[in-house]
């Protein structure tokens, strides 16, 4: 298999998890970025009309999620059995909806309202869930004892609401999420983990 390439804007976004896992797993890959000025001229290039793609020996793949979990499988943070890959996928397809029911409005007070209301409802209900599982586990963890993807998910996305990347959102939102923190925690703490971030640091 040739190196393969992973295509992204130049952020983290949806693209981070598969770097990470990439990363674990040993496998040299062309982090290819792009500014978004150049969007326009990637998009036609892709096979959907987004990002992620992935290319492996000269061939497109697509789809986030598809992505993470080959590469989780590569750096066995995907479980091998098929129920805990169950829980996990469970999660994983949880927070990935979530995010694409996040209303938006260009109207800037009906957008804060909207937002607001969202919190309350469904992203309440939504974390609470992944918060129910984590704790049915132990407290820590989505499932089992060691890391998952979905526990790297869940990190990814904590964080992000937590810098106030998701507009009108509070950004304490889950201080009262033990589980979901722990989880957080255990991701940060892990060895692979600060590996990761201590290259970006270079």
């Amino acid at each position: 298999m040739t190196k393969p390439e992973l295509i992204y804007f130049d952020t983290a976004g949806r693209a981070e998890p598969i770097r990470m896992l990439l990363h674990f797993a040993g496998i040299e890959y062309e982090d290819t970025r792009f500014p978004g000025t150049e969007w326009p001229t990637v998009k036609p290039t892709t096979p959907l009309g987004f990002v992620p793609v992935m290319k492996i020996d000269g061939k497109q793949y697509c789809q986030s999620q598809s992505l993470i979990r080959y590469a989780a499988k590569l750096a066995d943070w995907y479980p091998a059995s098929e129920f805990q890959a169950l829980k996990c996928d469970m999660v994983a397809e949880t927070i990935n909806e979530l995010t694409g029911l996040a209303p938006r409005s260009k109207d800037t007070d009906e957008f804060k309202k909207l937002r607001q209301e969202f919190q309350k409802g469904t992203f309440t209900k939504y974390w609470t869930f992944i918060e129910k599982i984590i704790q049915e586990n132990g407290g820590t963890l989505v499932s089992g004892s060691v890391p998952t993807f979905a526990d790297l998910l869940i990190q990814q996305s904590v964080v992000m609401i937590k810098a106030g990347f998701w507009d009108h959102i509070d950004t304490g939102f889950f201080d009262d999420y033990p589980g979901l923190n722990a989880t957080c925690k255990a991701i940060e703490e892990n060895e692979k983990v600060k590996e990761y971030m201590a290259t970006k640091k270079k």
